[in-house]
């Protein structure tokens, strides 16, 4: 009997000794989890800073990749302006679209690019040329011109990359919306998303991101 007595008081000084321990581990525990959640904490606020200069280094490597690959479309489309006009023809059509590149909206640049126009009516440099004209215009006028640079001029580029059909389609989506059609911007403006969608505009931005952020409905 005195055995049995022994081993339960040997069990309930085990226990309360476990109790005793158990109490003082869950103290310790506490105070380490407090420590660790705050190291977690800053740890996840120098990641979040981290990503925030990495994310830029990676988006504008991404634009200079665009930009890499729209300049190669411009000097493609040049090379076509190359074996139809003489060295002295493109340098004549380079010198009356700088006037206008120089001077934007002036008197002086109006009449070069009109002249521009008249003497080379299917170059690359002419379809940039209609598109700033239609910058210039408004109304009716704008309209013609900026459908003109769609129709004429689809496939011609700006050195910066900027598609003259892509961005003219951008103009005018933009022109219509602002009069209240918005199907007819809705329609061009899924075009470019549908058919350009790496298109850019002067600043390399991409249209398509742009578009996304104009309220249709």
């Amino acid at each position: 009997m005195k055995t049995f007595f022994r081993f339960l008081l040997l069990n309930a000084l085990l226990i309360l000794f476990t109790w005793t321990v158990s109490a003082q581990d869950i103290k310790q525990i506490e105070t380490e989890v407090k420590e660790l959640k705050s190291r977690v904490e800053k740890l996840e606020k120098e990641v979040g800073e981290l990503k925030g200069q990495i994310t830029p280094i990676q988006s504008q490597d991404q634009v200079q990749e665009r930009r890499r690959i729209l300049r190669e479309r411009f000097n493609t489309r040049w090379q076509k302006d190359s074996e139809k006009y003489s060295s002295d023809q493109l340098r004549e059509l380079e010198n009356l679209y700088q006037v206008a590149n120089k001077n934007w909206r002036s008197e002086e640049a109006r009449k070069s690019l009109e002249e521009l126009l008249k003497k080379f009516p299917d170059t690359n440099r002419t379809g940039c040329a209609v598109l700033y004209m239609a910058q210039w215009s408004e109304g009716e006028e704008r309209e013609k011109r900026l459908k003109e640079a769609i129709e004429k001029f689809d496939d011609c580029f700006y050195g910066n990359g900027v598609q003259v059909g892509a961005y003219a389609r951008y103009l005018l989506g933009y022109y219509y919306f602002d009069k209240g059609e918005k199907e007819k911007a809705k329609a061009l403006f899924n075009e470019i998303l549908d058919k350009y969608p790496d298109a850019v505009d002067h600043s390399g931005n991409l249209l398509a991101e742009k578009i996304k952020e104009i309220k249709l409905e």
